[in-house]
């Protein structure tokens, strides 16, 4: 088996909003092949806003971006 190591993608924006008392959405646009073109829609729903921030940026580390830079956060 041959691994080969994956070029950093740069960094990986999302969203995420309070969309109920106590649930929380992200969002987010992923083009694996072009961060200038995040055309991709992506979505996940969790009942704590540290759950969901971990959920994102393991997700983009394992696309092989560098970092998650956060455009919307509740509360913020």
């Amino acid at each position: 088996m041959v691994l080969e190591k994956r070029r950093p993608r740069g960094e990986f924006h999302a969203r995420m909003k309070e969309v109920e008392k106590g649930l929380y959405r992200y969002s987010g646009e992923i083009n694996p092949e072009n961060t200038d073109q995040r055309d991709i829609p992506d979505h996940h729903l969790g009942t704590s806003i540290a759950d969901v921030k971990i959920w994102v940026e393991q997700m983009a580390l394992g696309l092989g971006y560098e970092q998650v830079t956060w455009d919307e956060l509740p509360g913020a």
